[in-house]
């Protein structure tokens, strides 16, 4: 997997032309080649959140509130609340009242899913579990029906210790090495959380990482552990691949092809230096940048910024930059209508991530332009990384992420159709759900964008 930034390098070096002379002639200088705009907004707020919302309590602007959280996080204090929404504890649109039976019901639902990992564990293996405290503390009393409901769904996924045990060993081994869990309390939960996902979600299992990722939902959700778990295990189920050789090989395949979209001399001098892409984004990606900013609280505002899938290549705004982009360019070029074709990088999902991460390989440059070699770039880049300003890494990513949807809108390639005697006189252009009719010059041929 280390060798798929050199291959992807070796390709382009071959493919060079031999008489361009020395890589480092064509090398412009080492400051970014890019003006990174001041656009993020101030943390989003409980007065304003509560516009989100409706008289009954439903979530009807998701998409403002997504947007809010990308633009600028989230205050504090509102953290617990709105991550509620952003990691769907609660499903979308529901009134208050059916929020209130939610809330019940998980509570309910991870007391009986940690009492029954704990009482059905193998003898051998629940010796191991150290921990004083397992089982949940009670939940207030509730109607028989509910009750009844909720042990049915914790009881009726079937256990498979035998593949248990090596992922439990494993969670043992990595809780005293996890940040902020020094006391008895927060290794308890953080033990009973890592448990009680593996015993439900078999497929996924456990890999290291996970036990930072939950102690980063325990850190929100200080008094309501079940919020944490089930927050932590929508997250999780949704970037899974993150935590496998497969899924995590995908993504570094993809990072060399955007950074050589973006930024040509940047990649030249990643090639130039034979640096693995892999040896230092690996732990960006994989944990989602949770280690890399001193401050707690520029870790979770990235986190959220990245969870609020506000901005990636299949999302809402993704397809308005495209189609503004597009029409643009028609207008520009006098194209009569323009129709658009993925191209063979959007067979990706390019999530927010990618960007922040080539951001900060971006803001980083100077230490593949000052150094000799890889080991050199290597030791300057794990000494300056921490050093990065949160909003300047998240404002530059947002601006990479646009330029790279207007750069996919002019790799496309050109076609040229004879008209009708009707499209002579007219011709539709599709912008979103639109249709727009434009006026052309009769017995003009059309270029098509495809």
């Amino acid at each position: 997997m280390a060798d798929i930034v050199r291959m992807s390098c070796d390709y382009n070096n071959n493919s060079r032309d031999t008489n361009s002379g020395n890589i480092n002639d064509k090398l412009s200088n080492e400051s970014i080649p890019f003006s990174i705009p001041d656009e993020r907004w101030a943390p989003l707020n409980k007065q304003t959140f509560q516009t989100f919302f409706d008289s009954d309590g439903r979530l009807v602007k998701e998409h403002e509130f997504r947007k809010a959280v990308f633009k600028g996080g989230l205050i504090q204090e509102l953290r617990a609340e709105a991550w509620k929404y952003l990691f769907l504890f609660y499903p979308p649109l529901i009134s208050a009242r059916e929020q209130q039976t939610i809330e019940t019901e998980r509570q309910l639902r991870y007391q009986l899913m940690c009492e029954r990992c704990y009482k059905e564990m193998p003898e051998k293996l629940r010796l191991s579990v150290i921990h004083s405290s397992t089982t949940y503390p009670n939940v207030p009393p509730t109607n028989a029906y509910c009750l009844i409901q909720q042990r049915i769904e914790a009881y009726k996924h079937k256990f498979q210790w035998n593949d248990m045990n090596e992922h439990i060993q494993l969670i043992l081994k990595d809780i005293p090495r996890t940040d902020r869990c020094s006391s008895i309390n927060n290794h308890n939960r953080l033990t009973r959380l890592l448990i009680t996902f593996v015993c439900y979600h078999p497929s996924i299992g456990y890999a290291q990482g996970m036990n930072d990722m939950a102690q980063c939902f325990l850190n929100v959700f200080t008094s309501n552990e079940h919020e944490a778990y089930w927050c932590f295990s929508y997250y999780i189920t949704q970037a899974a691949e993150h935590f496998t050789e497969q899924g995590m090989g995908t993504k570094i395949k993809l990072l060399p092809k955007l950074v050589e979209k973006i930024d040509k001399v940047l990649f030249q001098r990643i090639c130039e230096l034979n640096v693995e892409l892999w040896t230092f984004c690996h732990r960006w990606l994989f944990l989602c940048f949770r280690r890399e900013f001193i401050e707690e609280e520029d870790t979770l505002l990235c986190f959220e910024v990245v969870c609020s899938h506000f901005l990636e290549t299949n999302s809402l705004m993704s397809d308005r930059l495209l189609h503004d982009y597009q029409l643009r360019r028609s207008e520009i070029e006098g194209i009569c209508m323009t129709t658009k074709t993925k191209s063979n990088d959007e067979q990706y999902y390019c999530t927010f991530d990618y960007f922040v991460c080539i951001a900060m390989i971006e803001l980083l440059r100077s230490c593949l332009f000052d150094s000799a070699d890889e080991l050199e770039a290597m030791e300057l880049i794990q000494k300056h990384q921490k050093t990065l300003n949160v909003n300047q890494v998240l404002n530059l990513a947002e601006k990479l992420f646009k330029d790279y949807c207007q750069i996919l809108t002019t790799s496309t390639t050109e076609t040229t159709v004879d008209l009708s005697p009707v499209e002579q006189s007219y011709q539709l252009i599709e912008v979103g759900d639109d249709i727009i009719r434009k006026s052309v010059p009769k017995n003009k041929k059309s270029t098509i964008k495809s």
